[in-house]
C-alpha cells in the first residue's frame, strides 16, 4: 500500500498542505455528501492528476480517519489484498492478512487506485464487498470479513 498523506496538517510555515480552490471545494462538497448519505462505497472517476485521491485522504484526515490507499495494476495478485500463508520466525506455517482485510477490521477507509487496471479475479473477490452483502469472502482461512462500523 502506498501511505496517504495527512492534508489536514500544516506545513512548518503554519500553511495547509491541502489548498482548496473554488472547484476542489464543490468537489468536497459533493464527496461529503456521498459518504454521509450512508455506509456504500463510493466510486470517483476522472482524468489522471485530477485530484481525486488526494480529495479523499484529505477528507479522511478532516474526519479523523486512517486513509489505506491500494495501488491497483494488470499484475495485482489478490493475495496482496486478502493475504497468505507465509512461515513464521519460527517456521511455522500461519496465514498474515492483506492489507484490505487489516482495513476492513480497523475500520480505515480503502482507496482502490486505478481499479480499472485490476485483474478479473480481484475484480470478482471485491464483488461481494462493494455490492450490498458489503462482505469479503477469505477461502484460504473460511472466513467472512465484513467492514468495521
Amino acid at each position: 500500500p502506498t501511505p496517504c498523506i495527512d492534508w489536514s496538517k500544516t506545513s512548518k510555515f503554519g500553511k495547509s498542505l491541502f489548498v482548496l480552490t473554488p472547484s476542489m471545494s464543490a468537489n468536497l462538497r459533493r464527496l461529503s455528501c456521498a459518504v454521509a448519505s450512508g455506509p456504500w462505497p463510493v466510486l470517483l472517476e476522472g482524468p489522471t492528476s485530477a485530484g481525486k485521491t488526494t480529495l479523499v485522504e484529505y477528507l479522511a484526515a478532516r474526519c479523523g480517519h486512517r486513509c489505506v490507499r491500494i495501488n491497483n495494476h494488470e499484475h495485482t495478485d489478490i493475495q496482496e489484498y486478502t493475504g497468505s500463508y507465509a512461515a513464521d520466525s519460527k517456521g511455522k506455517l500461519s496465514f498474515r492478512e492483506g492489507i484490505l482485510v487489516q482495513a476492513l477490521k480497523q475500520g480505515h477507509w480503502v482507496i482502490l487506485d486505478e481499479l480499472n487496471l485490476a485483474p478479473t479475479e480481484v475484480l470478482e473477490a471485491l464483488n461481494r464487498l462493494l455490492d450490498d452483502n458489503r462482505e469479503l469472502y477469505l477461502s484460504e482461512t473460511n472466513e467472512v470479513v465484513k467492514p468495521h462500523p
